[in-house]
């Protein structure tokens, strides 16, 4: 297992585990990640800047420190 930060742009995988305190999660889940779910990477923004993401059919942007919490299988695809 692999986490998102890993990924390059236009690379897919299979969220695997949410490393993260619950709160966190809860919020994340709201927002259609969860765990079983493929996740793309869009975009990288350069200098630490956010992940934009592709979760089913939803776009998102999240930040560097979570891209690194998200655990993936990216050789389940």
């Amino acid at each position: 297992m692999t986490t998102l930060l890993e990924l390059s742009e236009g690379q897919s995988g299979i969220i695997q585990k949410l490393d993260m305190d619950r709160l966190l999660i809860q919020r994340l889940n709201a927002m259609g990640l969860r765990c079983g779910k493929k996740i793309t990477i869009l975009r990288k923004a350069p200098l630490k800047g956010p992940f934009h993401i592709m979760i089913d059919t939803t776009e998102l942007m999240i930040r560097e420190q979570e891209a690194s919490l998200i655990q993936i299988n990216s050789s389940a695809l």
